[in-house]
């Protein structure tokens, strides 16, 4: 196997069923502000993990984030399409839709 002479990176790819329908709306605020290392894809959203405190996120996203630490992952890309992770629970809000969804569309 060849070895790179570039740091490589790594991320958790974790599916939108795990989030909230408050960190959907987090994320997509923050990816809008541009105040934090967030970015919406067409199928979720891709965050730096970080190194700070995490307790003023939701606590769906801050667990996960956390989950990504322990993993050493430096970023996760949540994915609608990704595989649901058995480790994470799936967020089951009443009155919520799909939950795989991921952002809304812009037009």
């Amino acid at each position: 196997m060849t070895r790179v002479d570039y740091p490589l990176r790594l991320f958790l790819d974790c599916s939108t069923v795990h989030l909230s329908s408050a960190s959907h709306a987090y994320l997509e605020l923050h990816a809008a502000q541009g105040e934090e290392l967030v970015a919406t894809t067409p199928y979720g959203w891709f965050i730096w993990v970080g190194e700070g405190e995490l307790e003023d996120l939701p606590a769906d996203l801050a667990s996960i984030l956390g989950y990504a630490r322990h993993l050493g992952a430096e970023y996760v890309l949540f994915d609608r399409d990704a595989p649901e992770n058995e480790v994470l629970a799936a967020v089951v809000e009443s009155g919520a839709t799909d939950p795989r969804a991921g952002p809304a569309r812009r037009e």
